[in-house]
């Protein structure tokens, strides 16, 4: 429908144009009609005025629909042409400032609009349209009536403005980030100026520091912020605000949101450091000492002096982070430290807006001196402590100062050194007491009377070699004093011979002791004997010079002596008492310890035995009954007559060795053997029966393990077992004893399961009873278990048991045991109950007393996956056990926050609480734990240092939940600034240099530089900063960091050559020596580029013949007074030979060295002179020469 309609609009104005050429033209008057708008106007071109209008309004339509609405605002300046349906211009207006046009005094017709739509503001965005086409700007046909006013042909349009959303805050720590504990700033006035300096708009930070500038039209601009009071303004970001709080210009384009105008302050000079510097020995403090205070770029920032007491300050100081140096004076050094190194450098201290730190304190302590030397026996007399001659122990040494004062004393060592440690530097003496047995005599540094001369001690010095030798004084022995001269004794006595030497103070009191005759007594190298022999000796004691004394030993023999009695024991208890006689006749031998006869004797009426004169030495006896007797083993001897060893130790009598002998009897013929004390079958009659059972867990009626028989006679009355006998087949089964009166019965004592023999004999030998004892196994044995489970799989935190089932359900021992491979996953208790501890995998071992096992496999997890989140460039990252996450210290969230964000979900992926559960940091200088913002989120801060951290999340238990480290690498440390050692450089055209620049700060990871020279052509300047001045003329060399910052300086490149002129030289009578014809002459080209000379057809076409010389042009080159030689010294070359010709014979060496270039000029054109140094080649002027 459009298309057609533009179809007919051009149709028709090719018809108009015929018209109004051959017909209408002619009758045509021009009439004038107004706008709606003041500010336009409208060419009319009607026939005649009419009553009808046509009005709307250009706006911009920020919700699109089409209507102007309130708040919407118009759009200015586009131009408006009304035509009528023949295609002729009716009239033309812009729209005003509220975008409103109009068109009024129209005649009734067909019209139509064209919107000129290159008059649209580059600003605004076509986003609606009402009866107007976009694409050519032409509306369709309306009719207007007369009194009609016509409107709903419009554009609409979106905006094309950008934004500023920034913030101001206190930038505490000046690292330009805004930081947790750092506030934003409120009623800060920021200013919007475009880039002709006229200001936009204006607005003030609220209550969180945050600004912003709305619909701003797209373009360049710059902001200024107004410092409030007492602050300043210290970081912005990407540096864009200088310190006067103005920025760099920026663009603006259409629909940008700038979110990067960003500025930090600071409070001004509100902060203080104050510290004392004290003596350690005297705790007074040091006065006059230099403290110097430096920020962390090394730059000094203030000095002062420490005050009568000690103290200094620095106050006024602005936030931020300082270390201090003080002057330690030679003579000190330093011993104690707050804050303070060892090298009298502090740490760095971090300074708030009005932080007063006053704990900085510097212990000193004066530098004194030492001795370490040796006081030694001097064998050999020659004042040397030679191999071999040790020290002397506790002797005592004195430190004297030069007033005879005694400063200090010591006493040697077991090597014999002495030490004074801590002296204060000045002169000395030192006194050593000679002790006992010793002399002494001159040496190095010794008198004989042991004093040392003066000597000096140093500051830190430790003197070595003040050694005094001593040797000690023979006395030779005159005599020895013993105690006994006689020693009377018994074979085995021991004793000690006390034996001195005489005088007391002999040097050498040794003493040796020997022996006569060493098989009758043995005596050591201190005079202890002992008696070995019966016999007589001699013991000789003899002293170092061998005087000796004599003493006499007799040894006798020591002898013992055994008596004792041989009875009838009538009551059979092996004790022989009232009323039991001895017995006569029995046989009683001794023996010795090889078992030979010592003696042989026959026991008197009254049974006594009786051996005498018994020497020392182990025996036992030997007692044979007499017939009609019976021996019983009692305490003394066995039953078969037999003592134990008798140790016979020297005169003591022994009389406990008693016989004892019973009557031989007849024995009693048992009628009844039963087994008695049984708990399960009573007393079991056991004379036919060939065996006996029972269970390995059999106790008798008395909680014994004893199977008892008893033997009885026809009377039914137990027998006297005396003399009986009872023997196992094997006795690690079970054993037989044996007891007699007032028991009378045979216990078996059971001892494992199997079967043995047992016979019972009668005092006779005779066989009374023979039978099997069965001992067999009461205990059921576990054979399998059954679990309700073989797996457990479960979460951290998590408890539960174990259900086992021992088989069989009869089984003796039923108990369990449970072990975890591995506790620390998951633990459990004797009971089989268990709860998870840990991540990870583990085995539970289910075990019966008797080794049948099963094992449960474990497969512990956590409740909660945990997700790193907002990691700028990459997708969010699950957290396994013990992950590793590796970042730098300048690691920033999508947020621009130096912060790890995470997420907790459950096993269903809902989000958990973190604050549910305890996370802590090893390190918190490296990664802090954040307070929970309740958006469930747990936050670690990245706080700038490198290192290693371990993250460990706990449960409510305790239990980690996960555990993982973060490795925080040193990360880029952008340049804050770029100085140069000089901002400007005045120098000469082939001079070079180097620009030396230093980036701050001094570990800035990137600290690469760019240069650039504003003119190349005046100043070349290299990669490396290095210059070479090419020609005169000023040039500003800038020097850039990576991140861009900037710095610069100024070259005054200054003429190579003092002065430059050019003449034209002619004269015509060179015979007569002139004069000469000076024309078209240029001074002061030194400094010149260019020189323009005019070509002279009448003189600088004269040629040299007898009379006239050329006529030339002369360029002159002087260094100060000097010329410029071009023989020697320097080189040109002409480019264009054909313009300046240097072949003329004028330019010779004469010329040339009085620094003349002389060329003719041949015709116009331009040329270059270039003069280069000889010694290295470089140009040193360019002149480019225009000849016209």
């Amino acid at each position: 429908m459009k298309l057609n309609k533009k179809f007919n609009k051009v149709g028709r104005v090719a018809v108009v144009g015929t018209l109004m050429i051959g017909m209408i033209a002619p009758t045509l008057a021009p009439m004038t009609a107004a706008a709606a708008t003041n500010k336009a106007e409208a060419k009319v071109q009607a026939l005649q005025a009419g009553t009808g209008s046509v009005s709307d309004a250009m706006f911009e339509d920020l919700n699109g629909n089409n209507v102007k609405d309130a708040g919407e605002k118009g759009v200015a300046g586009i131009s408006i042409t009304l035509y009528s349906d023949s295609g002729q211009a009716v009239a033309s207006t812009t729209t005003g400032a509220d975008g409103t046009y109009s068109f009024a005094n129209l005649e009734a017709g067909t019209y139509y609009l064209h919107v000129d739509l290159s008059t649209i503001p580059a600003n605004e965005r076509l986003f609606t349209t009402s009866g107007i086409n976009s694409q050519d700007g032409n509306s369709s046909y309306f009719t207007i009536a007369d009194g009609q006013t016509v409107t709903g042909y419009h554009f609409g349009f979106s905006p094309q403005v950008g934004q500023i959303a920034s913030y101001i805050w206190n930038d505490k720590n000046a690292n330009g980030y805004k930081d947790a504990g750092e506030d934003g700033i409120a009623n800060v006035t920021v200013g919007l100026f475009d880039i002709y300096g006229v200001q936009v708009a204006t607005t003030t930070t609220d209550a969180a520091g945050n600004y912003k500038f709305e619909s701003i039209t797209p373009g360049q601009y710059y902001e200024k912020v107004q410092t409030p009071q007492g602050m300043k303004i210290v970081t912005s970001s990407g540096n864009t605000f200088g310190g006067d709080g103005v920025s760099g210009y920026f663009n603006i384009t259409a629909q940008a949101n700038v979110t990067n105008m960003n500025v930090g302050l600071q409070t001004l000079n509100n902060a203080a450091l104050q510290g004392i510097v004290k003596d350690d020995t005297t705790s007074n403090g040091i006065a006059n000492l230099t403290v110097n205070l430096y920020n962390t770029s090394g730059t000094k920032v203030s000095e002062t002096q420490t005050d009568a007491t000690g103290h200094y300050a620095f106050t006024g100081l602005p936030a931020g982070n300082y270390y201090m140096t003080v002057g330690v004076p030679s003579n000190y050094k330093v011993t104690s430290g707050a804050g303070f190194g060892l090298d009298g450098n502090s740490y760095y201290v971090q300074l708030g807006d009005s932080t007063v730190i006053s704990t900085f304190s510097l212990g000193l302590t004066e530098k004194t001196g030492a001795i370490h030397s040796n006081i030694y026996n001097d064998i050999n007399k020659n004042g040397v402590k030679d191999s071999g001659e040790n020290g002397l122990e506790g002797v005592r040494v004195d430190l004297y100062n030069t007033s005879g004062v005694s400063v200090a004393n010591t006493v040697t060592d077991a090597n014999g050194n002495y030490t004074f440690a801590n002296i204060k530097p000045g002169t000395y003496y030192v006194r050593v007491t000679t002790p006992d047995g010793y002399s002494s005599q001159a040496n190095g540094h010794f008198g004989s009377d042991n004093v040392s001369g003066y000597f000096t001690v140093s500051a830190d010095q430790d003197i070595t070699n003040l050694n005094d030798g001593m040797f000690k004084t023979i006395v030779e022995p005159t005599g020895i004093t013993v105690d006994t001269s006689d020693i009377a004794t018994l074979t085995g006595d021991k004793g000690k011979i006390n034996a001195t030497v005489e005088p007391s103070n002999a040097t050498d009191k040794t003493l040796t002791y020997t022996v006569s005759d060493p098989s009758i007594l043995s005596v050591d190298a201190n005079g202890n004997w002992t008696a070995l022999a019966k016999g007589e000796t001699d013991i000789t004691v003899t002293a170092s010079n061998g005087i000796s004394k004599v003493i006499h030993v007799v040894v006798t023999q020591k002898v013992g002596e055994i008596k004792s009695f041989v009875f009838e024991d009538t009551n059979k208890n092996g004790t022989k008492e009232a009323g039991e006689s001895g017995v006569a006749g029995a046989t009683v031998q001794l023996h010795g310890a090889d078992g030979a006869v010592v003696a042989t004797q026959t026991t008197d009426a009254t049974g006594q035995y009786d051996f005498k004169d018994i020497p020392v030495g182990p025996y036992y006896v030997v007692v044979t009954a007499p017939k009609g007797y019976d021996l019983k083993a009692n305490y003394a001897f066995g039953d078969d007559g037999v003592t134990g060893y008798i140790n016979v130790t020297g005169t003591s009598v022994i009389t406990n060795y008693d016989c004892a002998l019973v009557k031989d009897v007849a024995p009693t013929t048992v009628s009844s053997i039963k087994w008695i004390y049984n708990n399960a079958e009573g007393n079991v009659e056991m004379l036919d029966r060939t065996s006996i059972t029972i269970a390995d867990n059999y106790l008798d009626s008395y909680n014994n393990p004893n199977v008892n028989i008893q033997l009885y006679d026809q009377n039914n009355n137990p027998i006297d077992l005396t003399g009986y006998t009872v023997t196992m087949g094997d006795d690690t089964i079970a054993t037989g004893t044996v007891y007699g009166p007032n028991n009378n019965l045979v216990a078996l004592t059971r001892h494992k399961v199997g079967a043995t023999a047992v016979t019972i004999k009668d005092p006779t030998g005779r066989v009374v009873k023979n039978f099997v004892l069965n001992i067999v196994s009461s205990v059921v044995p576990a054979t399998d278990i059954t679990l309700d489970a073989t797996n457990i799989n479960t979460t951290i935190g998590t408890a539960g048991k174990i259900n086992a089932t021992v088989s069989p359900s009869n089984a003796t021992d039923k108990s369990l045991t449970y072990t975890s491979a591995n506790p620390s996953i998951l633990s459990v208790a004797a009971d089989g109950t268990w709860e998870a501890k840990a991540e990870g995998t583990t085995t539970v071992t289910v075990k019966t007393v008797n080794n049948i096992t099963k094992t449960i496999t474990v497969n512990v997890t956590s409740p909660v996956s945990i997700q790193l989140k907002n990691i700028p460039n990459y997708p969010d990252r699950t957290i396994v056990p013990n992950d590793q996450l590796n970042i730098t210290t300048d690691y920033v969230n999508t947020f621009n926050v130096h912060d790890l964000d995470f997420k907790f979900y459950n096993p269903t992926s809902a989000e958990v609480d973190p604050s549910a559960y305890t996370v802590t940091s090893s390190d918190t200088s490296i990664i802090t734990i954040k307070p929970s913002n309740g958006d469930n989120y747990l936050r670690l801060s990245v706080q700038g240092k490198a290192g290693s951290s371990v993250i460990t999340v706990k449960d409510a238990k305790g239990n980690i939940i996960r555990q993982f480290t973060v490795n925080v690498a040193q990360g880029s440390i952008q340049p804050t600034g770029v100085t140069v050692d000089t901002t400007s450089v005045t120098t000469k055209v082939t001079n070079t240099g180097k620009i030396n620049a230093t980036v701050q700060p001094a570990n800035a990871t990137n600290k690469a530089l760019t240069y650039t020279s504003s003119d190349p052509s005046i100043l070349k300047v290299n990669a490396d900063g290095t210059w070479e001045a090419l020609k005169n003329g000023t040039a500003t060399v800038t020097v850039k960091t990576s991140n861009g910052l900037t710095t610069t300086v100024t070259f005054t490149v200054q003429t190579y050559f003092t002065s430059i002129m050019e003449q034209g030289n002619f004269n015509p009578s060179k015979s007569t020596g002139g004069p000469v014809t000076y024309y078209d002459v240029v001074n002061s080209l030194a400094d010149k580029d260019n020189v323009t000379l005019t070509y002279n057809a009448t003189l600088d076409t004269k040629v040299a013949n007898d009379d006239q010389t050329n006529g030339r042009r002369q360029f002159l080159f002087y260094i100060g007074s000097d010329p410029a030689n071009f023989n020697t010294d320097y080189n040109f070359t002409i480019s264009n030979q054909a313009v300046l010709d240097p072949t003329v014979s004028n330019n010779n060496d004469g010329a040339r060295a009085l620094g003349h270039i002389e060329v003719r000029v041949k015709q116009r054109g331009t040329s270059v002179i270039t003069v280069t140094r000889k010694s290295d080649g470089k140009v040193v002027k360019t002149l480019n020469v225009t000849v016209q």
